[in-house]
């Protein structure tokens, strides 16, 4: 979740018509709505109620409001404090080779290039490992990591600030004419029978199923090593091979008509770290604009809390006499 995504649904909870909503923040209606869909995916939790005629809040609508209009506030104002002193400057920002859909990356650069012309923004995006050496050497002053779990800083050298965006499980992919597809169940000795498709070992997906493995005595057979999700799916769309991903890349297009079975474990967990060096005032801007895990978990409980309380009871009619 970033502040663009809560400035459009404001917007549009204010307007209650989407086309207007699309105007007032200068985007494409299309874009408009795709935020409030990947927002309403976060909460899981449907805010508008859409109709030919009309749109109108949701109960869980009504519940966020408040709390993104806090949030809306709180952010441009520490924006503001920010800028003060940064609105010069540079930014390198590194990213994983393939983060899902859990972070707008296309998106969140633009908005940052908007806000402040001023800072000269560089984009790579690198294998984990790559980019965690840059960040050391001060070539990148921020990036998103995926970690097999909570971040760890290094004992030396440049002092690094993270905090958690996302926390995901894995999810097997296979195609539906392999054995597993027709199974009900598949247990980690029925992984160990069959050959798979993986990504390379600079990937964090790739180094933690090889952990798994490893803790389990297992041997796992990784025939085909690529570095590109649509090979991948399609290797395993082939029948070649089978693969564990985390579930955000198998929602993307490329796993569309393979079979999936989801695959938790508490080892199994692919965490992404919004991670930035202390040096860099820019770098502090960039991470304003982004919302931390937590702060989306306790939004989520509070709306659940409210909808299941129900919308608030009329106060009773009162009669008055006449004189």
């Amino acid at each position: 979740m970033d502040i663009r995504q809560i400035e459009f649904f404001v917007a549009v909870a204010e307007e209650l018509n989407f086309t207007r909503a699309a105007e007032l923040m200068y985007v494409t209606q299309s874009g408009l709505s795709s935020s409030i869909r990947s927002l309403e995916r976060e909460l899981k939790s449907q805010l508008f109620d859409r109709t030919p005629r009309a749109v109108v809040l949701t109960q869980a609508g009504h519940a966020f409001l408040p709390r993104a209009r806090r949030m809306l506030h709180d952010a441009r104002a520490a924006l503001r404090e920010l800028a003060d002193d940064s609105a010069e400057g540079a930014l390198g920002v590194g990213s994983e080779q393939c983060l899902g859909d859990l972070v707008d990356l296309p998106e969140l650069i633009a908005s940052f290039h908007t806000r402040f012309p001023g800072i000269a923004l560089r984009f790579e995006q690198l294998g984990t490992q790559v980019v965690f050496d840059q960040l050391l050497r001060g070539q990148l002053n921020a990036a998103f990591l995926a970690q097999p779990g909570a971040f760890v800083a290094p004992l030396s050298g440049r002092k690094l600030d993270s905090f958690e965006v996302a926390r995901e499980n894995f999810e097997l992919v296979l195609a539906s004419g392999h054995p597993l597809a027709s199974r009900d169940e598949v247990t980690w000795s029925d992984l160990e029978e069959h050959l798979f498709v993986d990504f390379d070992v600079t990937w964090t997906a790739r180094r933690i199923i090889d952990s798994a493995f490893a803790t389990r005595r297992l041997v796992r057979r990784v025939v085909f090593t690529v570095n590109d999700m649509h090979m991948l799916m399609e290797l395993v769309r082939k029948g070649l091979g089978i693969a564990l991903v985390p579930t955000p890349l198998a929602d993307k297009p490329e796993a569309e008509c393979l079979v999936r079975r989801p695959f938790p474990e508490p080892d199994l967990q692919w965490v992404v770290h919004f991670v930035t060096t202390e040096d860099s005032p820019p770098a502090r801007l960039l991470a304003e604009m982004v919302f931390t895990a937590e702060t989306l978990a306790a939004t989520r409980r509070d709306i659940e809390a409210e909808v299941r309380k129900g919308p608030p009871k009329p106060a009773p009619a009162t009669r008055t006499g006449s004189a």
